[in-house]
C-alpha cells in the first residue's frame, strides 16, 4: 500500500510538471506565432487567430487524455482578441502594441490521471488551475481594430 501512494504521488506531480510545461511553452509560442506576418491579411485578428491555434495545438495532448479543453485567450489593450474554451484576459493593463497570450488548465477538477479520494485534496485540489503567461510587443503602429 505504501509503495502504490508513494508512486501516485510521483506520478500525479510528474504529469501535473509535464503540463504546466506544456501550457507554458503552449503560450509562448502562441505568442511567438502573433509576431509572425499571416499570409493574406495584415489584420491583427488573423494573427490572434494563428497564435491562439499554435496554443492549442502545443497544449493538445492534455485535451486528448483528460477529455477536457486546454483555454486559450489572445488579447490586446482593448481586450480579447481571439479565444477559445473560455479563455480570459489575465485582466493586467495592456500598453498599445501589446499582446499576451494566456493559457489555462483547470487541472484540479480534470486531472490526468484518476485521482484517490483521499488524496485527492492533499496533491491536486479540484480548484487547481495550471496557467501560463506570455507577452509580446507588436509596436504602437499596429491597429488592434484592424
Amino acid at each position: 500500500m505504501v509503495f502504490f501512494l508513494v508512486f501516485y504521488g510521483i506520478l500525479t506531480y510528474s504529469l501535473v510538471a509535464a503540463a504546466q510545461n506544456s501550457v507554458a511553452l503552449a503560450a509562448q509560442d502562441g505568442a511567438r506565432k502573433v509576431l509572425q506576418w499571416q499570409p493574406g491579411s495584415s489584420s491583427l485578428a488573423a494573427r490572434a487567430s494563428a497564435g491562439r491555434d499554435t496554443a492549442l495545438r502545443r497544449a493538445e495532448w492534455i485535451s486528448e487524455i483528460s477529455a477536457s479543453p486546454v483555454a486559450v485567450a489572445v488579447c490586446g489593450s482593448s481586450g480579447a482578441l481571439s479565444s477559445s474554451a473560455g479563455g480570459t484576459c489575465s485582466g493586467l493593463p495592456l500598453a498599445a502594441g501589446q499582446i499576451e497570450v494566456m493559457v489555462s488548465y483547470a487541472y484540479g477538477a480534470h486531472p490526468l490521471i484518476p485521482s484517490v479520494p483521499l488524496l485527492r485534496t492533499a496533491l491536486m485540489p479540484a480548484s487547481s488551475v495550471l496557467s501560463a503567461r506570455a507577452m509580446v510587443h507588436l509596436g504602437d503602429s499596429l491597429d488592434e481594430g484592424s
